[in-house]
């Protein structure tokens, strides 16, 4: 570390103030990576709320809307809105919870199951276009690090409206 910032050898295109800033740096890292998730979202016909929802669906299983709209911390609000478009298209479907008739569980369907795994390699296209040549292992230690500073369960997550703005709300 130099004077409190860290030395990133070679970021010529930025000022020096802001190249030795960790939540500059990430900010415009997740530009960057959001506008190629963005794009090849887009191909398949979906928005990255849509995208989060269904992933969280085919990937955790049957789970009520609410649920869904804690797990990945978006407005329940936009929730609805969400899932209303993923069902009218038929990538999933509400279905009345055995263990509470009151609630209804979301599952994906066959279709959205097929839509998913399309999104998936959309998305990790898009992943290598913004890691470029970078060498596995980079790749490795650059997803350990991300992932210790996102960590759900650290003492201070983002807030709820701030991971809907991530996820462009």
């Amino acid at each position: 570390m130099i004077s409190g910032r860290y030395d990133v050898n070679g970021m010529d295109g930025y000022p020096k103030a802001l190249a030795g800033r960790v939540g500059f740096l990430l900010a415009r890292a997740h530009l960057i990576a959001r506008g190629q998730a963005d794009a090849a979202l887009a191909e398949v016909g979906l928005t990255m709320k849509a995208y989060a929802a269904l992933a969280t669906v085919v990937s955790d299983g049957a789970v009520s809307q609410q649920a869904l709209s804690r797990r990945i911390g978006m407005d329940p609000a936009t929730m609805v809105d969400v899932i209303d478009s993923l069902e009218r298209s038929g990538y999933v479907v509400r279905r009345r919870n055995p263990r509470d008739r009151r609630q209804y569980a979301l599952q994906a369907t066959p279709k959205g199951r097929v839509l998913f795994a399309r999104a998936e390699r959309a998305i990790a296209a898009a992943e290598a276009d913004t890691l470029g040549d970078m060498k596995p292992d980079d790749v490795h230690a650059l997803m350990q690090l991300l992932g210790r500073i996102a960590n759900p369960q650290t003492d201070f997550p983002a807030t709820g409206e701030q991971v809907s703005r991530a996820l462009g709300g």
